[in-house]
């Protein structure tokens, strides 16, 4: 592979911390890592280094997965079949040391009535014994439960001990990994957050149509007045002899808004040197439709076109009622969909324009986690989202408090509202600021003030700093 372990994300390891959970890594921190806590990453980079970074070009995630998960399955049934064998052979199995222990505790003053009753089951041998016989043959044939959780894990050997959860800790990475965005950081462009590019839901563009003098062509536009002297214009410019269906023409909305997202995690080299992301459409048509039927192939297709179609001018006028170009560009120069003979697949490549990709290359993007993306459904949570990550990662870098008030202003300045009800669209808004604190996706807490709101944004993690702040790359763990 050509990604290094230091490349890695830092907040990879946060996932996988919370994967894990705390009652292995106490079994971990107690049988293995000696209770020092700071190194359970470490631990976890050393395995992933071992299993998952190596000198082939290709990682296969199911070929991990499905060797680990045999044996521990395996594994499993051995340890069963061991104390199984134990107690028959009338040895002192871990199952008899457990009820000593257990006795010895019922015996005691500490005890107190109700536990005594709980625990008078244990007196009773071979019912106590059975029982945890068929406890722990139930956890042996359970594909999911963990080598680590078995009971008597510490009467095992040392070796089979760290083997136990060195096979856990894989499956779970693998598990972890096999849905993983090709990139872990996505990137939207600063001037897609700071205009309301994307309309809150399906909006025809309204058919204004007018000579452009400087691209020599016809234009469709479409103007949304932000201000009185702040003007977006968003058009599509007509091809000579096109036949084009004015009440066919939309804006663009949430749903391109989270198409971009998606072309962002599956850029790759090309995108670099020449501006170019190609990628299989059928994980982007499950994320966006939910299959891959030829209806969703034209509805996507439909969709990249329009969006490569698009261009977009920022207009402001002066005191002398002279207009001034803020900005102008196209999102693509080009899109291309095609189909693969040999395997029925199909493809989409495109091509951004100038004006965008250098916005990348000079870092004029938002950085995000594209997994919070992902974890959302509100239709303008998928907009606002990168609002809200620019606005917490300003307030880091300028040491600003991450309580704020916002107005209804800074909402409609970036998000192009359907309805020109103030009351309506503000409750749009807090049903995205509720999905928002019920996931623990940036926002802390907020309440309604006004035409606004008063936002709790969440502090920006040491992750963050060290993930976004750093310069280092962090390419995909599996290409």
């Amino acid at each position: 592979m050509s990604v290094k372990i230091q490349e890695i994300p830092r907040f990879i390891f946060d996932e996988l911390l919370v994967l894990i959970g705390e009652k292995t890594k106490e079994k971990l921190l107690k049988l293995v890592l000696q209770d020092e806590s700071d190194i359970i990453e470490n631990y976890m980079r050393n395995i992933m280094n071992n299993i998952f970074f190596n000198d082939d070009d290709i990682v296969d995630l199911l070929e991990i997965k499905s060797t680990y998960h045999r044996r521990r399955q395996l594994t499993k049934k051995n340890w069963f079949k061991q104390l199984k064998k134990d107690v028959e052979s009338k040895q002192n199995s871990s199952i008899h040391e457990e009820r000593e222990v257990l006795l010895k505790f019922l015996e005691s003053k500490n005890a107190d009535d109700s536990f005594k009753e709980m625990l008078k089951s244990i007196k009773d041998v071979e019912g106590f014994v059975q029982t945890r016989l068929n406890e722990i043959e139930a956890w042996a044939v359970d594909t999911d439960t963990r080598l680590t959780d078995y009971p008597y894990l510490d009467s095992k050997q040392q070796y089979q001990i760290e083997k136990a959860f060195e096979n856990d800790i894989v499956f779970i990475i693998a598990d972890f990994l096999k849905n993983a965005p090709r990139n872990w950081i996505t990137h939207r462009f600063k001037d897609l957050i700071e205009n309301p590019i994307f309309a809150d839901g399906k909006a025809k563009l309204k058919g204004n149509v007018l000579f452009d003098s400087e691209q020599k062509a016809t234009i469709i536009y479409d103007d949304y007045k932000l201000s009185d002297n702040r003007v977006l214009r968003s058009f599509i410019s007509i091809e000579e002899n096109e036949e084009v269906q004015i009440d066919k023409m939309f804006l663009l909305d949430e749903t391109d808004s989270e198409i971009l997202e998606h072309i962002m995690e599956h850029r790759a080299e090309r995108f670099y040197t020449d501006k170019t992301i190609a990628f299989d459409l059928r994980p982007l048509l499950t994320r966006i439709y939910g299959n891959t039927s030829q209806k969703a192939y034209d509805l996507i297709t439909k969709r990249l076109q329009k969006i490569g179609r698009f261009s977009l001018e920022g207009r402001t006028t002066g005191p002398n009622k002279e207009t001034r170009t803020t900005f102008l560009y196209n999102l693509f120069e080009y899109v291309i969909v095609s189909k693969e003979d040999a395997t029925g697949r199909r493809y989409a490549e495109l091509k951004f324009s100038d004006t965008l990709h250098q916005q990348f290359i000079t870092k004029q993007t938002v950085q995000i986690y594209s997994h919070f993306i992902h974890r959302l459904e509100n239709r303008l949570s998928k907009i606002l989202i990168y609002a809200f990550q620019k606005e917490r990662l300003d307030a880091y870098l300028q040491g600003r408090n991450m309580k704020k008030h916002f107005e209804y202003t800074f909402f409609s300045d970036r998000i192009r509202f359907r309805s020109k009800r103030i009351d309506s669209n503000l409750k749009q808004i807090d049903a995205s600021l509720q999905e928002f604190k019920e996931a623990n996706i940036l926002i802390n807490d907020y309440k309604r003030v006004g035409n606004g709101f008063e936002i709790i944004l969440t502090p920006v993690t040491e992750s963050e700093k060290a993930d976004f702040f750093t310069g280092t790359a962090t390419p995909s763990l599996i290409q």
